[in-house]
């Protein structure tokens, strides 16, 4: 499971951008900044890409893996099974 490591909503904020420049800029949509707002980190890639050009960051200082056991069991489990 992927995380925030930073308040990405307050990290914009301090880097000028709030949810009216967002919109007026094009830079994120709403749904984006709402998911950011949530805590939702399943954002698009090119989204962490304008994220991290604009809080000037690479994309470890803004997110961290937490394994969890349903990951284990859905996806590592996967790979453990012998092939047919």
């Amino acid at each position: 499971m992927l995380k925030y490591k930073i308040d990405v909503i307050q990290k914009l904020q301090e880097a000028g951008v709030n949810t009216s420049v967002a919109k007026k800029t094009g830079v994120f949509g709403q749904a984006t900044m709402k998911k950011f707002k949530d805590g939702d980190t399943n954002i698009s890639l090119n989204n962490l890409n304008r994220l991290c050009c604009i809080l000037e960051m690479q994309p470890r200082d803004i997110l961290k893996y937490i394994e969890t056991e349903k990951d284990h069991e859905t996806i590592l489990s996967k790979l453990k099974q012998p092939p047919c």
